[in-house]
């Protein structure tokens, strides 16, 4: 499932917020942008593609693609700031900005359906060739508005593959969350 939506900016620089939320057998990213883009993608993950550790490092880094694609299509040549709270993923990002090519152990890099591009590589090329990206680390769990912004739909996302939240109330409940996160960034930024 996957739910994409826009809500009231907050003015200033672009900031880029990504969190996962990993289970057994379920994975969730969320994002959260100052530019008002918000979203959630989730689904069951089988078990055996990789293991728990990778899963999570892959799912934070797709959710860092998933909200670049958003802010680079609105606004491309604009400095973006993309908070993580994972430093295994934060590690790759910055790698990839030296030009690397390594990817999360068990991460299979060949062509998906279609002769389609892996997300992960393409999210090193925009990490490589898109200058005005700056990575940075932001603590989980501490209160930052902004990673408790991209905390909140991706905390929605495995409830929502296990039935406990409708997934009709996704479109409703995502931009909400994310309205009342990025509000209380703009207090904080005063």
């Amino acid at each position: 499932m996957q739910v994409s939506d826009k809500v009231k900016t907050v003015a200033g620089p672009i900031v880029l917020a990504t969190d996962a939320s990993v289970g057994r057998d379920r994975v969730a990213a969320g994002f959260d942008v100052t530019t008002g883009h918000t979203g959630l993608r989730a689904h069951l993950y089988p078990t055996h593609i990789a293991r728990p550790r990778t899963r999570t490092v892959v799912t934070e880094l797709r959710a860092a693609y998933w909200g670049l694609k958003q802010v680079l299509a609105a606004g491309p040549g604009v400095p973006v700031e993309v908070r993580i709270d994972s430093l295994d993923a934060l590690g790759y990002l910055r790698d990839w900005r030296r030009g690397s090519m390594r990817v999360p152990e068990g991460y299979d890099i060949r062509l998906r359906s279609q002769g389609r591009m892996p997300t992960l590589l393409k999210l090193q090329m925009l990490a490589e060739y898109t200058p005005d990206l700056i990575f940075v680390h932001e603590k989980a769990h501490v209160g930052h508005p902004s990673n408790e912004a991209a905390a909140s739909p991706a905390k929605l996302g495995p409830r929502a593959v296990h039935c406990t939240v409708p997934v009709h109330e996704l479109p409703r409940l995502v931009p909400l969350w994310a309205a009342g996160a990025l509000d209380d960034y703009r207090r904080r930024q005063r």
